[in-house]
């Protein structure tokens, strides 16, 4: 896996880094259901399966390169 020996629970900024997106498209993305995510307290969590299941699903709906 990409994250072994990572923490499990990412945080917004963390994720955006990851993803090399803003925080506030990882959060947009979230609150539209595209990205798997919890709120602790009023910040989005994100599990780390569930990050890795999602980069699987968008390397799979990609297009080959070339």
């Amino acid at each position: 896996m990409m994250f072994e020996g990572k923490q499990s629970i990412l945080k917004t900024r963390d994720l955006a880094i990851l993803l090399d997106l803003s925080p506030d498209v990882v959060n947009d993305m979230a609150r539209r259901g595209h990205l798997k995510g919890f709120k602790s307290g009023n910040q989005w969590r994100f599990r780390r399966r569930d990050v890795e299941r999602y980069i699987d699903r968008v390397k799979k709906l990609a297009p080959p390169p070339g």
